[in-house]
């Protein structure tokens, strides 16, 4: 073999180790990609798994998870996630389902390792019967073909339930990335370190409007209302996701003009189309209660992308108010 021919084979072997170790650099470098139903879902999985993971979410915090719309454009992104994480109780049935019957990606199927439910172990709260019955909600389950839920799922809006919620991310986590576990527990368990310190402070401030009266739109507040001995005496949707007619808002002033109730509550993403919002006010101002509007997710959009800043700014809302 001459030395020409000695060269060629030789740079052919170089050529070759190179492309095998910029393949390992890429492998060694790939994040694993985690994706939430919910932004408040996958912000909290970033806190748990850092710089090592990738996270997106489907609904964004200005949007209503119960009546978002089925987006098939996210079904590329779902067919490359490690994964996905749910709400566990149904918040997504409108489009959920629908979405990943178009996803070939086997691992963030429900019952497979990359399918994280996020209520588990989690405190839960029923609906009462009523509160579903011939309801939009429960029209919304039925047409999908889905089990009615019982327990509302709204879980997250009490801060101690974020630590289950944590705790089954570390474990999803750590499953499918076993290499990485002991960051997960660590990141995990500094957060939650914090926020027990926090909500023992939000605790003690909240403590002096126990027995308050409130009213709420929806009832994605009731856990936090629960947690803090607030009294919801009543929601201005008559049932789940049904829309109040102009005869609910004048029962509902009638009922409670003298009743001290102290707060009108509504979320961030509770807006028209879909909420009656001058409605709201009107109604606010004649039983002579704040109108008091406030996000039900973090967004990094507003300074409020970590949990702890998240649930300050919610207890400096309301407590200022209450006072």
């Amino acid at each position: 073999m001459n030395c020409a021919h000695r060269w060629i084979k030789i740079q052919g072997i170089i050529v070759t180790l190179i492309l095998i170790l910029v393949s390992q650099i890429r492998f060694s470098e790939a994040k694993l990609l985690v994706i939430g139903t919910t932004e408040h879902e996958a912000l909290l999985a970033r806190a748990v798994g850092g710089d090592i993971i990738e996270v997106r979410w489907i609904v964004g915090a200005d949007l209503d998870p119960q009546i978002a719309e089925l987006d098939e454009g996210f079904i590329p992104i779902l067919e490359q996630a490690d994964i996905l994480l749910v709400n566990g109780q149904g918040i997504e049935a409108g489009w959920l389902g629908p979405l990943l019957k178009g996803v070939k990606n086997k691992k963030i199927m429900p019952g497979q390792e990359g399918y994280v439910s996020l209520s588990e172990g989690v405190n839960l709260l029923p609906y009462t019967g009523g509160e579903l019955q011939e309801s939009r909600f429960q029209e919304i389950m039925e047409a999908k073909g889905m089990r009615q839920i019982v327990a509302n799922h709204h879980y997250w809006l009490d801060p101690a339930n974020e630590i289950p919620m944590i705790n089954n991310i570390k474990n999803g986590l750590s499953k499918i990335d076993p290499t990485n576990a002991k960051v997960y527990q660590s990141n995990a368990q500094e957060l939650i370190v914090r926020l027990e310190a926090k909500i023992k402070e939000w605790d003690a401030g909240m403590a002096p409007f126990k027995g308050k009266k409130i009213i709420v739109y929806h009832r994605d507040w009731t856990y936090f209302a629960h947690r803090h001995g607030l009294e919801v005496v009543s929601y201005i949707e008559p049932k789940e996701l049904t829309r109040p007619k102009e005869e609910d808002f004048r029962n509902l002033a009638t009922r409670y003009k003298n009743q001290e109730v102290s707060i009108v509550l509504l979320s961030e993403n509770e807006r028209p189309p879909f909420v009656d919002i001058d409605s709201i006010t009107q109604l606010a101002v004649k039983i002579h209660a704040h109108r008091v509007i406030i996000p039900d997710s973090m967004s990094p959009a507003e300074k409020r992308g970590d949990i702890i800043s998240y649930f300050d700014y919610v207890y400096f809302v309301l407590t200022s108010i209450l006072k």
